[in-house]
């Protein structure tokens, strides 16, 4: 069964930022929904609106539509919930502005748990999941790093690679992350995560990424970024990059690796002199002040990153 069967016939009739909660939810056990689970989406919905009402919508907008006219169902290996565009900063412009793609939502928690998964999955406001959680979470949270259910944002890395290339580029970085995060765009590449109680990684299987890649060639013709850091498996698909090129021209694309702790401790040793030369220069900088609150990352093991992105970067020019 589609996703687009278990919901109501008015899709095409949603709110401007489609957060407005639905009297059906999607996924496993929705028709066990409690009213803390409701009043959550309206509450999430209320929060997104008063955040941004003040601010130009109109990418959002135009993505959610796009999003909305191309979805007709989730594959079957996937959990059925919608695939959400990114979350657009407030200060992002296009052909200025970076956008950052993970890999994949890790959903295995909602499997393991056993649990009824949060409004911001089953409820509209699942276009736009990303600021939803955002602005519930990570917003106001004491968190170093802001919280957008994103797992390498969240950890910092991914938005300190961000930083260090508009440094590089000499484009707008605010010193503090959350005023950086609404200058920019992040999301995950992957639209869909494989339905399973443990995380499965298919960023290499060509058959799997095929069905998002019409939301991806979307949000980039309509975001149109000045860089965009995308995965390098996903990037080594000539069909891929080909059909990315062709939704956004004037981007610089910049493959890398996934930015993790077994990328950084054992695939890119050698770059560990680079990358203590690197973190000598930078000392006293916001870019050094971000990698030391990096999470359960073994400190100066994460600059062979940025060490390996800079030898990408200069390879380009």
């Amino acid at each position: 069964m589609s996703v687009k069967s278990l919901l109501p016939e008015e899709n095409a009739n949603l709110s401007l930022l489609a957060l407005e909660p639905q009297k059906q939810s999607l996924g496993p056990r929705s028709r066990f929904g409690s009213v803390s689970h409701v009043l959550a989406g309206v509450l999430g919905a209320a929060v997104v609106r008063r955040s941004l009402s003040f601010r130009d919508a109109m990418l959002t907008k135009e993505l959610i539509r796009r999003f909305q006219a191309t979805f007709d169902q989730t594959p079957e290996w996937a959990w059925p919930y919608y695939p959400s565009i990114p979350l657009i900063g407030s200060g992002y412009r296009s052909g200025r502005s970076i956008l950052i793609y993970a890999s994949a939502e890790n959903l295995s928690w909602i499997a393991k748990l056993g649990q009824i998964p949060p409004a911001r999955f089953t409820t509209n406001n699942a276009w736009n999941r990303y600021r939803v959680k955002y602005e519930a979470e990570g917003r106001n949270s004491p968190a170093f790093f802001p919280d957008v259910g994103i797992q390498p944002v969240n950890d910092g890395g991914l938005l300190a690679a961000g930083l260090f290339i508009a440094r590089k580029l000499r484009l707008a970085c605010p010193v503090r992350p959350r005023r950086f995060l609404e200058k920019i765009a992040v999301t995950n590449w992957c639209k869909f995560s494989i339905r399973s109680d443990t995380n499965h990684d298919y960023i290499s299987d060509i058959s799997r990424l095929t069905p998002s890649l019409p939301f991806v060639v979307g949000e980039l013709a309509v975001l149109r970024p000045a860089v965009a850091l995308m995965p390098n498996r996903v990037w080594k698909h000539p069909i891929l990059s080909a059909a990315m090129r062709g939704a956004s021209p004037e981007t610089r694309f910049i493959p890398v690796p996934q930015f993790n702790t077994t990328v950084v401790n054992c695939h890119l040793t050698e770059y560990d002199r680079s990358a203590r030369r690197l973190q000598r220069q930078s000392a006293g900088t916001s870019l050094a002040k971000w990698m030391a609150e990096l999470r359960s990352f073994t400190p100066g093991n994460a600059w062979r990153y940025l060490a390996m992105l800079n030898e990408i970067s200069m390879g380009q020019t």
